[in-house]
């Protein structure tokens, strides 16, 4: 009997030392879904999932020479959380209600990124952080952690720097967000000034199903416009779209929002607030998921692209004058 005893005490020392814990406590969670995601090749995957009890979930890890970032998901949250573990184990604390205000205790690597993500959130002049996170990046070019941050702050960078340091990243490294980043750079070419639309199919505001291509050659110029209800940025740049509706809308501008919304309720009421009478508003209601979105890799919102009555893409993300000015010269 002893024997056994110390048998089974040996294989429980050997699993442990085989595996590591992600221990999760966020308040207000309490019977949400917890997701556990890895990217697998080219796919973020759930690897497992558990339903929060008093506000908590555990997860049991087996340890691999897999240095990638895990990522976790609650019903509810817009987007995933993104840690290093480095096969130790991890807490992960605070509000699920407060998302950036969520702490991370993990590894070497994930306090690297904690500090570099804190800094990084506290600048607020765009060439600043785009010089930040390019030394961090330079730093961490051979790992993981310089692939996530390149993809986190890829809006800061123009397209032939992303692929010039895409292009320095290990070929044999593990990393899903590498993965991503190429896709991304792909995909922005395809969306570019002097392309042709993507075509895309959503739901209206009355469930209807809506087609860019249903608008495109209906108007002289169309300004396809993504947003959400819940982003200040976008709140604040609606009056000055809807300025550029009421100027031009009979001389030829029509307008398509696409919403990264995931409450119906709330993107109908945000519209109606901010008196953005144009009839075109669609969305899927997956937030950061949207199809529509994807398909022309918008990585930050708002953001704009202007079409022309063939269907070519004029330009995008213009300031306000630049804009009007354009239109101005098309519908004249």
């Amino acid at each position: 009997m002893k024997k056994l005893f110390i048998a089974i005490m040996v294989m429980m020392a050997v699993t442990s030392c085989n595996s590591f814990k992600i221990n999760v406590n966020l308040e207000n969670s309490n019977g949400k879904t917890v997701y556990l995601q890895r990217y697998d090749g080219e796919k973020m995957n759930n690897m497992d999932s558990v339903v929060a009890k008093d506000n908590q979930a555990v997860f049991k890890v087996k340890k691999s020479d897999n240095n990638d970032a895990f990522c976790l998901m609650v019903n509810g949250w817009r987007r995933p959380l993104t840690f290093f573990a480095d096969n130790q184990n991890v807490t992960i604390e605070g509000d699920y209600q407060n998302y950036n205000g969520i702490n991370v205790l993990a590894s070497e690597s994930q306090e690297k990124l904690n500090i570099f993500m804190k800094k990084a959130n506290d600048i607020e002049d765009e060439q600043k952080t785009y010089y930040y996170v390019l030394d961090f990046v330079k730093q961490n070019i051979d790992n993981p952690l310089g692939a996530y941050a390149l993809y986190r702050y890829k809006w800061a960078f123009e397209l032939g720097e992303l692929e010039k340091l895409y292009s320095l990243m290990p070929e044999n490294m593990q990393s899903g967000y590498k993965i991503e980043l190429a896709k991304y750079v792909e995909n922005v070419k395809k969306t570019s000034p002097g392309k042709k639309y993507i075509d895309f199919t959503q739901n209206d505001v009355n469930g209807n199903a809506l087609s860019l291509s249903d608008v495109v050659g209906k108007s002289k110029i169309i300004i396809l416009d993504f947003w959400a209800s819940w982003c200040p940025d976008c709140r604040k740049a609606n009056p000055e779209l809807v300025a550029l509706y009421n100027k031009f809308k009979d001389k030829g501008l029509d307008i398509v929002s696409v919403s990264l919304d995931t409450d119906a309720e709330k993107w109908k009421k945000a519209i109606a607030d901010d008196n953005l009478s144009w009839k075109n508003h669609v969305s899927d209601l997956k937030g950061w998921g949207n199809e529509a979105a994807g398909l022309y890799t918008i990585a930050f919102i708002p953001q704009t692209l202007v079409i022309d009555a063939n269907g070519m893409i004029l330009d995008k993300n213009l300031p306000f004058e630049k804009l009007e000015d354009l239109i101005s010269n098309i519908v004249k």
